[in-house]
């Protein structure tokens, strides 16, 4: 058994090395005292679970590139998974002919949510698991895309693009605070899934614009609500948590926005 060193004296003894390194070497000392500081604020920053907007500057650049550089890899597999299969006509007739792959995809896609959410914390299992789900969801949206003209895919595609980044930069930049819209929110995403079901018995025109509509808004509102949660809210080490949760926004919104564009083809 080791001997306990009482913090207090550790403290004092830490100290007392700074000062005699200061007095010898003013310069040095002081910078040296400024580094452990920053090195200790960092540190803290991961050990007390401190969110993103309060921690060090590196602390928080480094979890902003992390996020956004987990979403554009997903986005960007997600593009080109979609492009080959609305472009690649055999893909295109398996994809269509084989409609019981999207249940499964369904189905695979809330079993890895609940596994990323499990094991987000613990490398790389958390990646090989994004990963999988970022492919299950590249799918499912690949094999939708086939059912709409290309250039509608297009439009929706930019509309998404442009409201996606306006929304981020708005919302990086302002000093609101967005987290009392969540409730209402997740409210409204209830909504939705019941108005689903009961679209899926009624089939009714009026209902399917009101939730394509209802959709785009409710995930526009969600591109706002997590880009301020993640850095308001969230601590450095949940950045697999904060891309998912944009990703998923995205995709929603790119989704619903397909389908008002389709529904005014027609």
């Amino acid at each position: 058994m080791g001997i306990a060193i009482p913090q207090k004296h550790s403290n004092s003894a830490k100290n007392r090395v700074f000062k005699m390194a200061t007095s010898l070497f003013p310069e040095t000392g002081e910078t040296a005292h400024k580094q452990a500081k920053e090195e200790h604020s960092i540190v803290d920053d991961f050990m007390y679970g401190s969110n993103v907007a309060t921690s060090h500057v590196y602390v928080r650049m480094g979890f902003l590139r992390k996020v956004y550089g987990i979403l554009t890899t997903q986005l960007v597999l997600t593009t080109i998974v979609g492009a080959l299969f609305m472009t690649v006509d055999p893909i295109k007739g398996f994809v269509r002919e084989n409609n019981w792959l999207m249940g499964i995809a369904a189905f695979g896609s809330l079993g890895l949510i609940f596994a990323l959410m499990w094991k987000r914390h613990e490398t790389p299992t958390n990646f090989y698991l994004l990963a999988a789900f970022t492919v299950v969801e590249a799918y499912t949206v690949g094999v939708i895309v086939t059912f709409y003209d290309v250039q509608v895919v297009i439009e929706a595609f930019a509309l998404t693009t442009g409201v996606t980044v306006a929304l981020t930069i708005y919302t990086l930049q302002s000093k609101r605070d967005f987290s009392s819209i969540g409730a209402g929110l997740f409210a409204c995403l209830w909504i939705l899934i019941l108005s689903g079901f009961l679209q899926f018995f009624f089939m009714s025109p009026f209902l399917d614009r009101a939730i394509a509509f209802g959709g785009a808004l409710v995930f526009s509102l969600f591109i706002i609500f997590d880009t301020h949660m993640l850095m308001h809210k969230l601590s450095p080490e949940e950045y697999i948590l904060a891309s998912i949760n944009l990703y998923l926004d995205i995709i929603n919104l790119f989704l619903y926005i397909l389908r008002i564009l389709g529904e005014a083809r027609k």
